[in-house]
């Protein structure tokens, strides 16, 4: 006998309930064709329901040609041609969380310390844009950004990076990853990308999966091969010239005039990741590329970075004659990032937060910077560790005087609650120079926990170091 738990049905009525049970165990091969249901009165019974409850769901059943009713013999299952599947087993439904992995210091980490996020302000700022822009903020914002926001992001730009730009120029994303395939689909996909190496990994990923070929082109402390960019046959180089990652090397400016030359004279295009710019140390910064050519510079910066990677607002500043491609090629897009976000965040430039808050980021992390890189060197001899890449950015390179390999110096501190990246792991060709190079991101390090953190260090290098 059929028998179902009328206790689930919430607010479904009976009979509604008792035609939906009916229908699946069919469909899913629990009641096979042809087999004869009870009759109406005994699962009426059964079920503790009336009569003509089950009188409802039966006729259902048979107006929609799962049932057929044979007088004088009952009601059996239509053969509808169901081929029968194996029911997977009912899983679990576990919420997921965050990995808990403790360590003592984590320098793989690129987080900045979000105790300083500015939640009062930004919160005012939501609820002020939510009560006043109620009207605006509920229609879809322009495909290339809110205007205000880029509007406020060009007087950035202007103030923070010397650089002018037209409002018109900018294009806001949920994120510089979102931002690759745009780009992608406005220089094509039949030529190939250019990028660092080593250096993000994630950027050749989203290239490649957006169907363009990637070429990688070494880098040294001068920034990326000018010769190996010559040699590579790409249209479009990816370079982070204010601060490579992960080597830290700031690009000269020969480099930066020779990379120009190279994209005038193939009418190629140089994206300009502008990669930690926002903490630099140096007493003047470097102009940026798209400064020295603005027809052949694809400008990139994020708020992720600076702000919350929650926040997924990236925008890029495209060369007058990509603008025109995007709204010929790609003005269908509808924006990526809410509209209520982007009038929140043009507030919070506009009315100076963001400016404030960028300082007193920068005066933390250079007085981080001071303290950290100074442990080092009072704790690891220099016969021992040479610091590199630290003129500005929150993160550097220590390299070592060992012969213990990278994986097996890797593995001991690891098991002494340290993680740390070589710097050949973000490489896609290993290379002998950068051996016993490790990337040191100290954006999340407390000073008491470094000095701790180097001696760990110093430990685990004695007894191997080069005579």
């Amino acid at each position: 006998m059929l028998t179902y738990d009328l206790s689930k049905r919430g607010k479904t009525p009976a009979y509604e309930y008792i035609y939906s049970c009916i229908k699946n165990d069919i469909l899913n091969g629990r009641i096979k064709a042809n087999e004869k249901l009870p009759s109406k009165r005994s699962f009426a019974l059964n079920l503790g329901v009336s009569l003509i409850t089950v009188v409802n769901a039966y006729e259902i059943l048979m107006v929609e040609g799962y049932v057929v009713g044979i007088e004088k013999k009952g009601y059996f299952v239509n053969d509808i041609g169901i081929v029968s599947e194996k029911k997977e087993e009912e899983k679990e439904i576990i919420e997921p969380s965050e990995p808990e992995e403790k360590y003592l210091a984590d320098f793989s980490s690129g987080h900045i310390l979000y105790d300083n996020f500015p939640y009062t302000i930004w919160t005012r700022l939501m609820r002020k844009t939510l009560m006043d822009r109620e009207g605006l903020f509920l229609k879809s914002p322009l495909h290339q950004g809110v205007y205000s926001l880029r509007k406020n992001i060009a007087e950035h730009l202007s103030e923070f990076r010397g650089l002018k730009v037209s409002p018109e120029n900018i294009v806001v994303g949920a994120g510089t990853e979102y931002l690759y395939s745009l780009i992608v689909q406005l220089i094509g996909r039949s030529g190939m990308i250019a990028v660092e190496d080593p250096g993000h990994v994630k950027v050749s990923r989203v290239y490649e999966a957006n169907g363009i070929k990637v070429v990688h082109i070494p880098v040294d402390d001068q920034g990326l091969s000018l010769e190996g960019l010559k040699n590579s046959g790409a249209k479009a180089v990816h370079i982070s010239p204010s601060h490579q990652f992960p080597t830290g090397s700031v690009m000269s400016a020969k480099r930066r005039h020779g990379i120009i030359k190279w994209a005038s004279e193939k009418g190629g295009y140089i994206i300009e990741d502008d990669y930690d710019s926002e903490f630099g140390f140096l007493l003047r910064p470097m102009p940026t590329v798209k400064e020295l050519a603005k027809d052949r510079v694809i400008y990139m910066n994020t708020f992720s970075r600076t702000l919350s990677p929650s926040i997924r607002i990236a925008y890029m500043v495209l060369p007058d004659e990509l603008m025109e491609k995007y709204h010929s090629k790609l003005g269908f897009y509808s924006s990526t990032v809410s509209g209520m976000e982007q009038m929140a965040l043009a507030a919070f430039i506009e009315e100076g937060f963001y400016g404030r808050h960028l300082n007193r980021m920068k005066n933390y992390y250079r007085k981080l910077h001071i303290e950290i890189t100074d442990i080092i060197k009072e704790t690891l001899p220099d016969k021992l560790c040479r610091i590199e890449g630290e003129a500005c950015g929150l993160h550097f390179v220590i390299r070592l005087n060992t012969d213990i390999t990278d994986e097996e110096f890797t593995e001991r501190l690891y098991e002494k609650g340290i993680k740390i990246k070589p710097v050949n792991d973000y490489a896609h060709y290993k290379r002998e120079g950068f051996k016993h190079c490790f990337v040191i991101s100290y954006s999340e390090i407390n000073p008491k926990i470094m000095k701790k953190a180097a001696e760990i260090i110093f430990e685990c290098l004695l007894g191997k170091e080069k005579s």
